[in-house]
């Protein structure tokens, strides 16, 4: 059964973050083996889409104080929504709640169809990064919900996820959908040219101690945990490199906090790599993840750098750490300075307790997007079968997108 859908989300190319590459791989796969599927997102200025499936974009602008955030305006884009009310969508999925998924609701609701949606992110967090007022949070929370119930089907990527969902107060029921990954093991070959090529771009010699981060410049990733872990392993006399992968508004702190701390020579920013051939290089080439984020769900670079023999540490009981079994398959650690400067140096000491490590991140995290993509197809052809003829929810055919 060929469907046609559409994947929605704020967040989308050249933003590369973790529910955008969500978007686009479910997007890429479904157009590759189960019908047409398509992406809708906000415009970034001199962008110009290259994909393998079509792309509907509506007007943006920058979120203040989150670089390189944008926020939709499709309700004045009226190119946008004369284009996207002719498409005869199947089934539709959104990855956010608020501009996109608010599009993405009425379209369902208009045409009919099932509306799929996917809680990702620690969204209470992020309200009161930008408001101090409780009660405001509080009720942000509540519409967020809202849009939730109002799904025909609510997935997580992990149980961890789905506890935060609960906690915020959802009544509903949800389904366990897991992330995945498109990056490729490489073999033994291609490895050992990846791992020349990486150091040569972050020009680190073979015996250096490479550690890895990936992901969007902010605070809420406990990047100035890293940073302190590292300013006291080089006190304590440690020799490693420090990479920095991604951007975001903390970017330009975190190097001034590099320089403060003259780990000029340490530390690298990269800033965002798109060429996802050279980040793979980049994955080959560390001997660490180091991702001590406790706002994110179930990150991808955790699979990405397991597809490489590379182990990730992070803190112990957050999200991130669901499929971690410490000294197993990745390494744990407590929230707090000390904790990761120390386990980090006591694994410099002991590369075969690495490589154990990054073998079994390969064996037990590492999932490619192809085989979870066709389970989405198979839940949505569920999905489509038990919405027919209709499904519950109502709009006027004159309402607005």
């Amino acid at each position: 059964m060929k469907i046609k859908t559409g994947q929605f989300n704020d967040s989308y190319f050249p933003i590369m973050d973790g529910v955008g590459m969500t978007a686009h791989n479910y997007a890429y796969w479904l157009n590759e083996k189960h019908g047409k599927s398509m992406v809708v997102a906000p415009k970034v200025k001199d962008y110009k889409d290259n994909a393998d499936y079509k792309v509907y974009r509506f007007k943006s602008i920058l979120l203040p104080g989150m670089n390189p955030y944008r926020i939709g305006l499709p309700l004045i884009d009226v190119t946008f929504k004369k284009k996207i009310k002719k498409v005869k969508f199947d089934l539709i999925h959104a990855h956010c709640p608020f501009i996109s998924g608010q599009v993405a609701a009425k379209l369902a609701a208009k045409k009919k169809i099932p509306l799929v949606a996917t809680f990702h992110t620690k969204y209470r967090d992020d309200f009161k990064k930008v408001i101090s007022n409780d009660l405001f949070v509080d009720f942000l929370v509540k519409i967020t919900l809202d849009f939730y119930h109002a799904a025909d089907l609510v997935l997580v990527p992990n149980h961890a996820t789905g506890q935060t969902l609960l906690d915020y107060g959802f009544k509903g029921s949800f389904e366990v959908m897991p992330n995945g990954t498109d990056m490729l093991i490489p073999d033994k070959s291609h490895k050992v040219k990846y791992i020349k090529k990486g150091l040569e771009l972050i020009e680190a010699s073979p015996d250096e101690f490479v550690m890895l981060f990936v992901g969007q410049h902010r605070w809420e990733k406990n990047v100035k945990l890293i940073i302190d872990a590292m300013h006291k392993l080089k006190v304590s006399g440690k020799l490693f490199k420090m990479v920095f992968v991604g951007e975001g508004y903390a970017a330009k702190e975190m190097m001034s906090l590099v320089r403060q701390y003259n780990m000029e020579d340490e530390v690298v920013f990269l800033g965002v790599i798109t060429d996802r051939m050279v980040l793979q290089y980049i994955y080959a080439a560390s001997d660490l993840l180091v991702f001590p984020s406790v706002y994110d769900n179930s990150p991808l670079v955790l699979q990405e750098a397991a597809a490489f023999d590379v182990p990730s540490i992070v803190v112990r009981n957050s999200s991130s750490a669901e499929a971690i079994s410490d000294g197993i398959n990745g390494f744990l650690v407590e929230n707090d300075v000390e904790s990761l400067a120390n386990s980090i140096s006591e694994l410099m000491k002991y590369p075969d307790a690495i490589q154990t490590a990054g073998e079994g991140a390969r064996k037990s995290i590492y999932h490619p997007w192809e085989g979870i993509v066709d389970d989405v197809y198979r839940r949505y052809v569920e999905l489509i079968r038990e919405c027919q003829p209709t499904v519950t929810r109502q709009a006027d055919d004159d309402e607005e997108l």
